[in-house]
């Protein structure tokens, strides 16, 4: 049985459970906010033309500074974190913001509990906390609806730098996919595992050693 999922069963988000801690979580906003993309958010809205009346799902939203701009441009936004103090956060924000977010605490493998498919999945630098990179990838593929897009934004190992036993750490996740803890996915195994899929179109950006950033359409008449 894979250790973070033993893991998963002794720290419960439902009991009370928060891998952030408050000070940590007050740090991280402030520069999570300042940091949000316009780029980014206008390229997005090319891909699904517009975000008014879309539904976009905030995958790992963290303090919500994404899920609110998306909000904000008209988008019915569901915003899913592990984080009972970014979810306070995110709520704060989204009513100091004039918009409303649907909020859902748990693992990434919990939004399995949609039973809708969104326009626009957008997971940005929270891949790493999946249990399992192969499960994951078709998870969040299954969330997307037919000709739907697809945003993933991830560290990797440059990233990281890992020293000691994290070595051994990245070395059992790239070589033997087996996870301990969170290691950043090796270079380019996002977008492999993703090709796997049925997909019309994606795009790839390596401009930097230091992230992998996968775009990607859902096929209209996925197999």
């Amino acid at each position: 049985m894979p250790i973070n999922y033993v893991h998963s069963l002794f720290h419960r988000v439902e009991d009370g459970w928060d891998p952030i801690p408050n000070d940590y979580a007050s740090s991280y906003t402030e520069i999570a906010w300042n940091e949000r993309s316009p780029q980014l958010m206008e390229n997005l809205a090319s891909r699904v033309g517009g975000f008014a009346g879309k539904r976009v799902l905030d995958l790992g939203g963290g303090p919500g500074q994404y899920s609110v701009l998306f909000a904000q441009r008209g988008a019915d936004v569901t915003w899913h974190d592990v984080s009972r103090e970014y979810e306070g956060i995110a709520r704060q924000r989204a009513a100091a913001a004039g918009v409303t977010l649907r909020l859902s605490l748990g693992y990434l493998e919990d939004a399995r509990r949609f039973r809708e498919q969104f326009d626009l999945v957008f997971c940005r630098v929270c891949w790493y906390y999946a249990r399992s990179d192969r499960a994951f990838s078709g998870l969040l593929y299954s969330l997307i609806k037919p000709g739907g897009i697809g945003y993933v934004e991830c560290n990797t190992p440059a990233f990281s730098q890992p020293k000691g036993w994290q070595k051994l750490q990245y070395w059992l996740n790239s070589y033997l996919w087996f996870k301990v803890g969170h290691p950043m996915p090796p270079h380019g195994r996002i977008a492999r595992l993703l090709q796997h899929q049925p997909v019309t179109h994606m795009t790839l950006d390596y401009s930097s050693p230091l992230r992998d950033i996968v775009v990607f359409t859902k096929a209209l008449n996925p197999r």
